[in-house]
């Protein structure tokens, strides 16, 4: 079992990277590729959310640890959108990675089923929606969204689980 030191050195160096993607959002968000990329994606963050999750039950206020760590990977995400200096490149880099978040991140969050993770999407989600109001994303559910897909629904409709623009 990991330290409380080693837990948030994991959440500081790691998780607040969890909104980073350098793939195109449709080669991985497809009917062929979803539920595997999803999957192998939840797999590469266990450990951060494992991390984070002690240091919530530890914490003597879950609720403000949550939106701490909500706020630092909002952090991170402002600072690599404002070192942006075109405008239709940021503009289009905000959308993948809102896209990401809502179809990968926040269900990756829900999908890890603790009252923890759970909180850390909602206050990611609000956050999100407070410093993108041009991309507002909501919570969206990994079973969701995969069923979506074996349903045949249209993209748009699949997007509409976790994505508004």
């Amino acid at each position: 079992m990991q330290g409380k030191e080693e837990n948030e050195e994991i959440v500081n160096n790691q998780l607040i990277h969890i909104v980073d993607n350098d793939r195109n959002i449709k080669t991985i968000f497809n009917k062929k590729a979803y539920e595997g990329e999803f999957l192998d994606f939840y797999r590469s963050y266990t450990q951060s959310l494992t991390a984070y999750q002690s240091l919530y039950e530890l914490h003597s206020q879950p609720e403000a640890y949550a939106r701490e760590v909500a706020l630092k990977i909002m952090d991170h995400e402002m600072k690599k959108i404002n070192g942006i200096s075109k405008k239709s490149r940021r503009e289009m880099q905000m959308m993948e990675d809102s896209a990401f978040t809502a179809l990968f991140v926040v269900p990756a969050m829900g999908y890890f089923q603790t009252s923890a993770t759970d909180c850390l999407a909602d206050c990611l989600v609000e956050e999100w929606r407070k410093n993108f109001p041009k991309n507002q994303i909501q919570r969206g559910d990994f079973n969701k969204i995969n069923a979506g897909f074996k349903e045949k629904r249209g993209l748009l409709d699949l997007l509409r689980g976790g994505f508004q623009r």
